[in-house]
């Protein structure tokens, strides 16, 4: 396994036990095991539900870093993802040889198939904008921007073919999930309509928290709030700040806090997913390393 992988791993293992020390927890996200992104940033767990090896997800998080940096594009992505998968010898329907957990078969070629265009597109893209947009928000800290531009607005920037809330997607769309997560905390910061509240709003962590009970969610206070999602933010001078009621007289939003490491939730999720085998496994590896 990687070594990058193992580093952050450890790290975030004694940072689980400081905060909960009965609770001998793997240190895995929700959606797919630790691994990091450059040596300038460690990236959050690459979301992948069922990539349980450490050399696919490495190679991933290597992929999506190239593709921040404008060295390849996603078809070029996809090509390398096809090929690494290829040479590791997965297979929809047994998984990667000796792995140390089970994953259900899945249909070749479908989204849950890691090896189909459609599931390394969605990787690809999930991982690509929620570096990007950790990267924007760490940016919208900056004094200017919290004095110039206190808010955020929520709009769509990318199409979708079935878009959430319309009648083929048998969905709720996202006026539905913004009142949600808005009367979850009382709209402190944030109007109703249009979709806009402060950076510091409470509003923003309860959307990626999937508020309103809503499961698709990836638990970050920055888009995408949820998979394949279309939304994104645009800034909001502090002028319209003014007009809707968010902003008075000098006052300035408190930085926003959000984080690319796995959170608590993530590891209770993960763990359940993948079974005690996978847990034990890696629990085993990653205490040989803290030792």
């Amino acid at each position: 396994m990687s070594e990058s992988i193992y580093e952050l791993a450890a790290e975030a293992l004694k940072a689980l036990r400081r905060k909960a020390p009965r609770a001998k927890v793997a240190v895995v996200s929700a959606h797919c095991e630790i691994c990091g992104r450059t040596h300038r940033m460690r990236m959050r767990s690459v979301f992948s539900a069922r990539m349980t090896n450490a050399e696919a997800v490495q190679e991933l998080a290597e992929v999506v870093d190239e593709m921040l940096s404008g060295k390849i594009n996603l078809a070029t992505g996809r090509l390398r993802m096809m090929r690494k998968l290829a040479s590791l010898g997965y297979d929809p329907e047994k998984g990667f040889p000796e792995d140390m957990a089970h994953v259900p078969p899945a249909e070749r070629g479908s989204l849950r198939d890691l090896s189909s265009e459609r599931r390394i597109e969605l990787m690809l893209e999930t991982n690509q904008r929620i570096a990007a947009n950790y990267g924007r928000m760490v940016a919208g800290n900056r004094p200017y921007a919290l004095r110039e531009y206190p808010a955020w607005e929520l709009v769509r920037l990318y199409l979708r073919r079935v878009p959430r809330g319309s009648a083929e997607s048998h969905s709720d769309g996202w006026a539905l999930r913004w009142n949600s997560a808005g009367e979850s905390v009382n709209w402190e910061g944030a109007v109703q309509s249009p979709m806009i509240a402060r950076k510091d709003s409470p509003i923003w962590p309860a959307l990626g928290e999937g508020a309103g009970g809503y499961k698709d969610t990836l638990d970050n206070p920055f888009p995408p709030f949820a998979f394949n999602s279309g939304l994104a933010w645009r800034e909001v001078s502090r002028a319209e700040c003014d007009k809707l009621g968010l902003i008075e007289g000098e006052d300035v939003p408190e930085p926003m806090q959000g984080q690319l490491s796995p959170g608590d939730k993530e590891v209770k999720a993960a763990l359940e997913r993948l079974g005690p085998d996978f847990k034990a496994a890696l629990l085993a590896e990653l205490e040989e390393l803290a030792a």
